[in-house]
């Protein structure tokens, strides 16, 4: 194949965490192929993200168009024929919106690690993915084209942030897009207290829902500059990035926060963070999740299947206060 003007689409719609993984693998694609011409389909939301990705053609998909939206999609592609599509997700929805692009090389998840079918919608299977990580395993289909490893942090246009911010914070991202991935607000209240003591001022970001907004209005108090549901995402990212850390559960910030260099502490309880962690600061999360589910399925966690979760509701709760204030000393040290 010429290499030299390469057309590449890329199918991943959802969610915030696993777009940014995503990005930071196409980059590397832009950075192998300079002139390569990227069209990446994805949904509104997750487009505001997308669209900050210099030379990529954003295409938005919204799911709530349902067949509609998806021929009308054919039909603005009707015109070009890819060399190569990257199915990056697993779901039906994506895999009959992959059969809306003319594409030679369709390439998705080596048969093994297939769900919902998606092999078939595909003529060619990535590599075995080297770890867990939602970031190898999307690696692990660009290895199909010389792409096997990232640069972080991205080279990204942000926007400006919405006030002007403090000379030394760290972020607090509290709230996950499920209540049970949050952490106590005890925890996040003694977490503030430690912060603001050691001379840091704290943010609070997130999105405009209203069970975030009541959780973050629960930890304001002086000395905290309170964000939540006031910034674009383009705007958050500036946030992210002159922060110290950021310090957040298993949510789309956190991994925000790692395409801009921030580093973060993730708060882990559901989820392997081998697998769904903050991809440059692995060593500095707070998990709970081996021995939670070593208890809940009585085997070792290298026996299980690697998306296996926690399913107790008050996971979360068995992070310590201690334990995340041990981290942020030995950050500070």
């Amino acid at each position: 194949m010429d290499n030299t003007n390469m057309r590449i689409a890329v199918i991943r719609l959802s969610a915030i965490g696993d777009v940014c993984h995503a990005m930071a693998v196409i980059q590397a694609v832009q950075q192998k192929y300079p002139n390569a011409h990227i069209t990446w389909i994805t949904s509104p939301l997750e487009a505001q993200l997308v669209s900050l990705l210099p030379g990529v053609d954003v295409r938005v998909y919204d799911k709530s168009t349902g067949l509609a939206g998806m021929w009308q999609l054919r039909q603005s592609l009707a015109d070009t024929q890819f060399d190569v599509l990257l199915h990056l997700q697993w779901s039906l929805r994506a895999s009959l919106l992959s059969r809306m692009v003319r594409a030679k090389r369709r390439i998705g998840f080596a048969k093994a690690y297939s769900r919902e079918k998606q092999h078939w919608f595909v003529n060619e299977y990535g590599q075995t993915p080297r770890s867990p990580h939602v970031l190898d395993s999307f690696l692990s289909l660009t290895a199909n084209i010389g792409v096997e490893a990232v640069s972080l942090p991205l080279a990204l246009t942000l926007a400006d942030a919405p006030i002007t911010l403090p000379e030394r914070y760290v972020v607090l991202n509290p709230s996950a897009s499920k209540a049970e991935r949050n952490w106590t607000q005890e925890g996040y209240k003694a977490v503030i207290d430690w912060l603001l003591e050691q001379g840091f001022e704290v943010v609070l970001s997130g999105g405009p829902s209203a069970s975030e907004k009541a959780l973050a209005e629960s930890l304001s108090r002086a000395g905290v500059i309170n964000l939540v549901g006031q910034t674009q995402l383009s705007q958050m990212l500036t946030v992210l990035k002159q922060a110290q850390w950021v310090i957040s559960p298993d949510t789309g910030p956190a991994h925000m926060a790692t395409l801009v260099g921030t580093p973060v502490i993730g708060l882990y309880a559901h989820s392997n963070p081998l697998r769904t962690g903050p991809y440059q600061d692995l060593d500095k999360v707070v998990s709970v999740y081996q021995t939670l589910a070593e208890q809940e399925y009585q085997k070792p966690v290298a026996e299980l299947p690697w998306a296996s979760r926690v399913h107790d509701p008050k996971a979360m709760s068995h992070i310590s206060t201690e334990q995340v204030i041990a981290t942020l000393s030995r950050l500070i040290k």
